[in-house]
This record gives structure tokens, sequence and C-alpha cells, in this order.
């Protein structure tokens, strides 16, 4: 073996060293540095004399709540329009046309129009 050969030998086992300790260091590093223990959560109920056992939770439709505002809405100002003699023009008020809500400018809208009928056939 000349001397070529030896350096060649020499510079690979120290390469397979270096790149094992390598490989250690970072598998003992991703298992002991970083690792968390279990986490342990008990839930346990005690007796509390202000714990209301039986909560009544509502639950509100929002569409369905959008309709019901609207229609409301709508009713009392077509009432308030036929009252004072003003055209039917429901597109005339800011609620609805403020609204961004298409359930509460249809609902808006029939309710406006069943207010102004229902005082238009009051007043005659």
């Amino acid at each position: 073996m000349n001397l070529n050969g030896m350096k060649r030998m020499l510079l690979a086992l120290l390469t397979g060293v270096v790149l094992l300790a390598g490989v250690n260091a970072t598998a003992n590093a991703q298992g002991q540095g970083f690792r968390r223990p279990p986490r342990r959560v008990i839930y346990y109920r005690r007796y509390d004399p202000f714990w209301e056992p039986y909560r009544t939770v509502r639950v509100v439709d929002p569409i369905a709540s959008q309709r019901e505002e609207g229609y409301s809405e709508g009713r009392d100002k077509g009432k308030d329009d036929a009252k004072d003699g003003r055209d039917f023009d429901p597109e005339n008020h800011k609620q609805f046309n403020k609204s961004k809500s298409l359930a509460f400018r249809e609902a808006f809208l029939k309710g406006y129009q069943d207010g102004y009928r229902k005082q238009m056939n009051k007043g005659d």
C-alpha cells in the first residue's frame, strides 16, 4: 500500500466517524431535548352550590331572526306610510337600503305590503 492509498483510507475512516457522531447527536437531541411529558387531564365534578347542573342554552337561527325582524319593521313602516298618505315605496326606507341580508329585504317587502294594505283597508 502506498502513501496515497493510506491517506484515502484514513480520510474515509475519519469521514465515517464524523458522520456517525453527527447522526448520534441528532438522534439524542430529537429524542431527549424536545420531548414533552404526556399531558394528563383529569376532569372531575365536585359539589358546588352555585353550579347549575342543567344549563339552558338558546340557539338562534340567524336567517329566521332576520326574517322576523325584517317583517316586523316592514309592517310598521308600511302602516306609518299609509297613515301619513305617502306612496307605496318600501325602497325609500333606511332599514331596507342599509340591510345586507337578502332574507331581511324579502321579509321587509312582504311586511311593508301587508302593513300598508291593512292600514289602507282600515281607513276605508
